[in-house]
């Protein structure tokens, strides 16, 4: 007779294949994200500290930049340009560069004058050519030996310009000088 139970198989599963794990993001893209938000952050940092120091459009302006002729001038409201600094002659200076280029003597000839506020031109022109004449000079000379032949041959000349005008305000302790301007400017070489 035959039996009403059916013999049930036991089941055979299929062995378990492992499931793949996720992979972990790569070091790669953190690393970039990383560098970015370092990035962001100085930024930010640099902002801020441009903002507190008071750093603007205006005083970031490079030297040169003003009234066309290389002075610093201000518009008035009329749309006429009215001067808000005055020039000051310093003096004329003949001085011999050794450094500027090898085994050969620069002679440099120039007449310096220096761009001030227009109220500082008399407190200015007191302290460089009577209270510290002597050491407004020898600050000129120094820089003036101190030249390489790349500053003496800019037509610009602006760091000669540069340095003589910090080195003149780092004398007098105060910053007076808002620009050096150099004249009658000549080289020989020897």
């Amino acid at each position: 007779m035959a039996s009403d139970v059916q013999e049930q198989a036991p089941e055979v599963s299929a062995p378990e294949t492992p499931q793949p794990e996720p992979a972990p993001k790569s070091t790669g893209s953190k690393n970039l994200i990383l560098i970015a938000g370092l990035v962001a952050f100085v930024m930010i940092a640099e902002a801020a500290v441009f903002y507190f120091l008071g750093i603007g459009p205006a005083q970031a302006q490079p030297e040169g930049k003003g009234n066309g002729a290389g002075g610093p001038v201000a518009a008035a409201d009329d749309g006429e340009e009215q001067e808000e600094f005055a020039e000051v002659e310093i003096d004329t200076f003949n001085v011999t560069n050794t450094r500027a280029a090898a085994d050969v003597v620069v002679h440099i000839s120039f007449k310096l004058t220096a761009v001030v506020a227009k109220g500082q031109e008399i407190e200015f022109d007191d302290a460089a050519n009577k209270t510290h004449k002597a050491r407004v000079r020898q600050a000129v000379v120094e820089v003036a030996r101190r030249a390489t032949l790349e500053d003496l041959n800019d037509p610009s000349l602006s760091t000669f310009r540069r340095l003589i005008r910090e080195k003149i305000n780092k004398v007098l302790r105060r910053s007076y000088v808002v620009e050096a301007v150099i004249s009658d400017f000549k080289t020989i070489e020897q």
